[in-house]
């Protein structure tokens, strides 16, 4: 296996875990709610994220598919009888989660990608955040240098 193939496998791997940690954290009803509703988000959420936007939704939305998909629990699959949107989503949502990363969040991204996050002075929900955003970054560029 190529070094692409592994690192790809591996940061997949560490996004799915990530995924799963912030779900568990935040909870899937505030999941839900950051998605389609947030006004709607607990407080304590809410705060931990530094507010809920647009990209928080979309991103949210990444862990969700993310964790679903083929990395994780993998209900959902590319298919012939999957309309084209969902198979170019799931085939590329690590670059896309990684776009969205990189845009919205590199400072803090590339604080967890080269360890200088204090890991300490976040709660479990930003730090699964964060740490599902550096791993879908890093998926996301080295699945780009493969093709």
């Amino acid at each position: 296996m190529s070094w692409q193939n592994t690192t790809k496998k591996v940061a997949g791997a560490i996004a799915v875990i990530s995924g799963i940690v912030m779900v568990l954290s935040v909870g899937i009803s505030d999941v839900f709610n950051i998605i389609a509703s947030p006004e709607d988000v607990s407080a304590e959420v809410s705060a931990s994220l530094g507010g809920i936007d647009f990209i928080d939704r979309v991103a949210v939305l990444g862990v969700a598919v993310t964790i679903l998909g083929g990395a994780g629990l993998g209900l959902l699959s590319t298919s012939s009888d999957n309309p084209p949107f969902l198979n170019t989503t799931l085939t590329y949502l690590p670059v896309i989660v990684g776009f969205l990363a990189f845009s919205a969040f590199g400072t803090e991204v590339w604080e967890t990608i080269t360890g200088g996050r204090t890991w300490d002075a976040h709660d479990d929900i930003s730090n699964s955040y964060m740490l599902f955003l550096a791993s879908s970054l890093v998926s996301g560029v080295v699945s780009l240098l493969k093709k």
